[in-house]
């Protein structure tokens, strides 16, 4: 532990040498799953530390034997920064989500960049389209402008009474004309501009519809040239078919002519009335031929002559196997007989079992709530039902609130909790055996106070019960208080070098002494 810890060098040797800290060994989450593994040669250290817990072993002044502990390591407090670990989480949770909102919010802008894209083409388009209209606008302001300059000039001509009304009225009606000849050119503009918009429309639904016609093309144009192989590799399987059923052709046609020869029949003539009679007896799938000519062959090979004495063993040996497979059907029915009555005790076994092992689950586990702590036993079932010397007891038991409950090992609880489950699994068993008496030895050794008192009012509540049998619990000490009934007796065993030894015991003497004492006192 000296290694890992940094501080002031007069602390350190404080440390080193009023807690011998440089002795302590430290393991990781690896030396917690082999902790087994590594018992026998860290049990002599007294100490060590693991990730999570603290184990601490013990050598018993009596016995010599070695009882273990284990503490769960709390979080540093002293001599360390604190650091508020349920904020950092809220605040590594709120990085998280502003992360994730970042990415939708860029997804999002980039989306708008694109529609920002599109817009300002439009905008680009309708500026252009403005200009134009400015121009026509600045075009006809001009014209507004001369006009109202040559009403000024008619205004300033009629004051001077010249007769220019003729010419004033004709100008006027060109004005009008003009004025209305604009508007129109106005109007047909706008109506321009709207069928442009809609042709835009179409022309794009064109290039949409011709981009897909040139898909199913180029699709059409695929599966013709897969149909243009497939039949190319059509063609060359016939043209083999073909061959090869021409050289079946000439091959049968020579195998008639060898068979007619060797039978000294003229084809032309036709074929005998007994061949034929033959033939139609014959199957007509190519596989059903080829069966027969194997059974002739094989009938043919077999014709040869046969001893009177090998048909008879063939006989004989039939029967045998007859009669054998005769008991055989018997044997197996037996088998089959004695498997289900198997399988029956089986069945009834284990359902015994399981009812007596729910019985002590039933008491297990309410001595354990009674420590406000969680138990439970239940049978441990091998991978093969078959393997009864694999069955056996597995108890779970859990000490903290919280904590899952886990197998009663040998190096997973600490000495006390292994001493606590073992008592309250023997006190669970006493209502399922009948005995004279029951002996105990230092089962509290290891145990803390609070659980030692609850176990040993446990302890006097069922052996001091009329149906229980006696009960003997040796022990080096007892804790101060403790609730005895009155059938409890303690017997205290005195020994040593300074006792008197037994055979010197006078318990007159004693008496006398005692009685003196009493009357000396009062």
């Amino acid at each position: 532990m000296r290694e890992v810890i940094d501080a002031p060098e007069p602390i350190l040797i404080y440390l080193c040498l009023y807690h011998n800290i440089h002795q302590v060994p430290l393991g990781t989450e690896q030396t917690q799953k082999n902790l087994s593994q590594y018992l026998p040669s860290i049990q002599e250290l007294g100490r060590i530390y693991t990730s999570t817990h603290q184990y601490t072993f013990s050598k018993s002044r009596y016995t010599n034997k070695i009882s273990s502990s284990s503490t769960e390591v709390s979080d540093s407090f002293w001599l360390t920064s604190s650091l508020d670990q349920s904020k950092l989480n809220y605040y590594e949770g709120r990085e998280a989500e502003i992360k994730t909102k970042l990415k939708n919010l860029e997804a999002n802008l980039q989306q708008i960049m694109g529609e920002k894209q599109k817009i300002e083409k439009m905008m680009e388009n309708y500026r252009s389209e403005l200009g134009k209209l400015r121009e026509r606008k600045y075009h006809i302001d001009n014209l507004k402008k001369k006009l109202d300059q040559k009403q000024s000039v008619y205004k300033s001509l009629a004051a001077q009474n010249t007769d220019l009304t003729s010419e004033a009225r004709n100008i006027l009606l060109k004005v009008s004309e003009f004025s209305k000849k604009k508007s129109k050119i106005f109007a047909d503009y706008v109506k321009v501009a709207k069928n442009l918009v809609i042709l835009t429309k179409d022309k794009a639904i064109c290039v949409y519809q011709d981009a897909l016609y040139q898909n199913e093309k180029l699709r059409l144009e695929n599966d013709y040239r897969t149909y243009i192989s497939l039949k190319q590799e059509i063609e060359t399987n016939l043209e083999q078919a073909k061959s090869l059923t021409h050289q079946a052709r000439e091959e049968a046609k020579s195998t008639l002519e060898t068979a007619s020869k060797m039978n000294e029949i003229n084809l032309e003539n036709g074929l005998p009335q007994n061949y034929k009679e033959n033939f139609s007896k014959l199957p007509d799938s190519v596989e059903s031929l080829n069966s027969e000519i194997n059974q002739c062959q094989i009938i043919a090979q077999c014709a040869y002559d046969v001893d009177e004495k090998v048909i008879q063993e063939f006989e004989n040996r039939k029967k045998r196997i007859s009669q054998l497979q005769r008991d055989l059907e018997k044997k197996n029915k037996k088998l089959v007989d004695h498997q289900n009555n198997y399988e029956n005790m089986k069945n009834n076994w284990l359902q015994r079992v399981d009812e007596m092992i729910d019985g002590i689950n039933v008491k297990f586990s309410a001595l354990f709530m009674q420590l406000k702590c969680a138990g439970e036993i239940g049978l441990s079932r091998p991978d093969n039902s078959e393997e009864f010397s694999k069955y056996g007891i597995c108890i779970k038991v859990s000490f903290r609130t919280g904590e899952k409950l886990q197998e009663l090992t040998a190096w997973q609880q600490s000495g006390g909790e292994k001493s606590v489950s073992t008592m309250l699994y023997m006190i669970a068993l006493q209502e399922m055996t009948r005995c004279p008496f029951r002996v105990v030895d230092e089962i509290n050794q290891g145990m803390d106070p609070v659980n030692e008192r609850k176990v040993f009012d446990i302890i006097v509540q069922n052996s001091c019960s009329k149906k229980q049998a006696q009960y003997f619990l040796l022990t080096p000490k007892l804790l101060p208080d403790l609730a005895f009934d009155d059938k409890t007796n303690v017997i205290c065993v005195f020994n040593g070098p300074e006792n008197l030894p037994h055979s010197k015991y006078n318990l007159k003497e004693f008496l006398k002494r005692r009685k003196a004492l009493n009357e000396k006192n009062f």
